[in-house]
């Protein structure tokens, strides 16, 4: 009989609205249709925030979240890509949802759940809009203040079966007449609609490489009236220019400019001009290193929106105000009747991009003024090298780097959380290179660090991914679960979420999830893909005894990360299950270059509480295709 468990959780229910009626037209083509929203919008949508579907009904579905934000960011974006993928429909043919979000206690009894969480959930989903959405006062009280829908307020509701008044909100996400200005306390149009989805996707995106503050971020209101040298960390996005020949358009340009503004605007210790002074430069004849002078900051991000049809181009550079040169550019093509299909290359290549090369450029200039290092300059220098192969030395380099910082600051929250990651990954992906008693001091000091770190910033989230593996460590997979899923639930949009989970899914002997989780993290940075995406992909792969994918997702990883010894080890493991003793011989040639002294990792070694199904993969496939490469225990 499974065990019953009590806790809380944020509880989503999601209904179609009318759907008996359209069943009782067209039984087979609803069907199809309901089928197709579910599996191919909710399930990854929920599951890219942090929730998992518990039950599916006929013309909806039940999830739960680990909180009220990462619930309420999930039906924002799920409503935003519905109403876009329905918009081809006819008024009577589309699938509109109503859903209703709760906060509370819950019961959860085998695969099923229940409890005043659910029913509330449950009896405030009728409340909601048609493709909107009903909060109880204590998501309400939850979230913050920063997304762009308007909520109201409904009064304290008296719902059936339910004694006390439950306080309300609602959020409508439909459209407004096509002639009327955007306004935040009224409802938008078709395209300002997917526009503003494409901004929540930003603003989630776009500090993927940097820590976000606890505290409001620096605004132009915070800065010097004149700025005599420029932050390294600073930037003006000017208004993008709309070129599609259309006035009627132009919100396409200002939405992208307002929500890029508003992304840059969370980055830790970052001087971000704000609108209005960006718009001050809209039809100056200036050139890039004349407005870094007169704005007083290093970058600058402009772009224009060029479109022909329904067809539309975004256009994007990043400059460097000192040089004048431009650092970075990226061309985005889509379809204006469904911006949805530019999002993640949006979020992707504009927030990471712009992230990266700040910090290398930061970076660069911190090096140089290296004979009186500061924490700025230390931390600038630790986030460098955090784009780079986290290879030993490298991860080395950054505990010092951070040490360095702690010894002049010893309460900075990001050199301790910087620190306790560098620390975790020396023992979790290199202890097989080093001694037992330094991988344990490294785990020890992790531990310690997490406890610091709380202590001082309890709500920090960062902390949480070392914190994980840690557990991961320790024979506690339930913390190693918890730790994750809310680091997800923090950063939907970072990798390392999702690489964290793939290791779960992997340790827990389920390989086709850990090859989901891998997929979304490609997904957000498809140029940038860190090297144990390679080795975790080909460990999933040859659980899955797909061997020839897990052989080419370790040739791709020799390829863009040589100096990271993983995939050779893995190679070799392959190659000996071929039979190809050349190959073989190659691949451990080149791990003992990378690595001269290497054992079996720590990582693959079954836990005591390790599933049954890891434990068969480890035992009948792992270790003797390791053996059978003659690699040393």
């Amino acid at each position: 009989m499974p065990e019953i468990e009590r806790k809380l959780a944020a509880i989503m229910v999601a209904d179609i609205v009318g759907y008996s009626a359209m069943m009782e037209r067209d039984e087979t083509h609803t069907f199809g249709r309901v089928r197709t929203l579910r599996e191919q919008l909710a399930y990854p949508i929920v599951a890219q925030y942090g929730g998992r579907i518990i039950k599916t009904t006929g013309d909806g579905f039940l999830a739960e979240f680990p909180t009220g934000t990462a619930a309420l960011h999930c039906a924002i974006d799920l409503q935003r890509q519905n109403h876009a993928a329905q918009a081809s429909s006819g008024e009577g043919d589309k699938l509109q949802l109503r859903i209703g979000i709760n906060l509370g206690d819950i019961i959860i009894d085998g695969d099923d759940v229940s409890g005043d969480g659910v029913n509330v959930a449950a009896r405030l989903e009728p409340y909601a809009p048609q493709d909107g959405i009903c909060i109880s006062g204590a998501v309400r009280d939850q979230v913050r203040n920063d997304l762009d829908v308007a909520f109201e307020d409904m009064g304290d509701l008296h719902i059936k079966n339910i004694t006390r008044p439950i306080r309300a909100y609602r959020i409508n996400l439909a459209n407004a007449p096509a002639t009327r200005a955007p306004d935040r306390t009224r409802t938008s149009r078709a395209p300002q609609l997917a526009v503003a989805a494409l901004i929540v996707l930003l603003a989630a995106g776009g500090g993927a490489y940097w820590r976000i503050s606890a505290g409001p971020a620096k605004t132009a209101a915070s800065a010097p009236a004149a700025v005599a040298v420029a932050d390294p960390l600073s930037v003006i996005v000017l208004p993008f220019t709309n070129q599609t020949g259309d006035p009627l358009k132009a919100y396409v340009a200002d939405a992208i400019t307002s929500g890029i503004t508003a992304d840059l605007a969370r980055i830790r210790d970052a001087y971000v001009s704000s609108p209005a002074t960006a718009l001050s430069y809209r039809d100056k004849a200036l050139n890039a290193q004349q407005i870094g002078k007169d704005a007083g900051v290093r970058f600058i991000l402009q772009g224009n929106v060029l479109s022909s049809g329904d067809k539309v181009r975004i256009s994007v550079t990043l400059t460097d105000t000192s040089s004048g040169a431009a650092l970075w550019a990226y061309t985005l093509d889509g379809d204006l009747t469904n911006l949805f299909a530019l999002q993640d290359q949006v979020t992707n290549q504009i927030g990471n991009s712009i992230g990266r090369e700040m910090v290398i450029v930061a970076a660069s200039e911190a090096e140089k003024r290296g004979s009186s290092p500061k924490v700025a300059d230390l931390l600038l220098r630790a986030a460098a090298l955090r784009l780079k192969s986290q290879t030993l030395p490298v991860l080395q380099q950054i505990e010092a780097l951070n040490r360095q910082a702690l010894a002049l600051e010893p309460d900075n929250i990001n050199a301790l959380t910087d620190l306790a990651v560098s620390l975790f990954r020396q023992a979790y992906n290199f202890g097989n290179q080093t001694e037992h008693d330094v991988r344990e001091k490294q785990w020890s000091e992790v531990r310690t660090i997490g406890a610091r770190v709380r202590a001082l910033d309890p709500n920090n989230a960062e902390i949480l991914y070392p914190l994980g593996f840690y557990a991961s460590r320790h024979d506690d997979f339930a913390g190693w679960r918890t730790s994750a899923e809310a680091y997800l639930a923090a950063r939907p949009k970072s990798l390392l979420p999702y690489i964290g989970l793939a290791n779960m899914h992997i340790a827990l002997g389920e390989p086709k999830e850990a090859i989901a989780r891998l997929n979304q993290a490609i997904n957000l940075d498809p140029r940038h893909r860190p090297e144990t995406i390679f080795t975790n992909m080909a460990r999933a792969h040859m659980a899955l005894g797909e061997d020839d994918a897990a052989q080419d997702w370790c040739l791709q990883g020799t390829q863009t990360h040589p100096a990271y010894p993983n995939c050779y080890a893995l190679l070799a493991m392959l190659y000996a299950g071929k039979g190809d003793a050349a190959r073989m011989q190659a691949a451990l040639t080149e791990l003992h270059r990378s690595a001269p002294v290497y054992r079996i990792p720590e990582f693959v070694q079954p836990q005591p509480s390790s599933p049954a199904p890891y434990r068969k993969f480890y035992e009948g496939r792992y270790l003797p295709l390791w053996r059978k490469a003659g690699l040393p225990e």
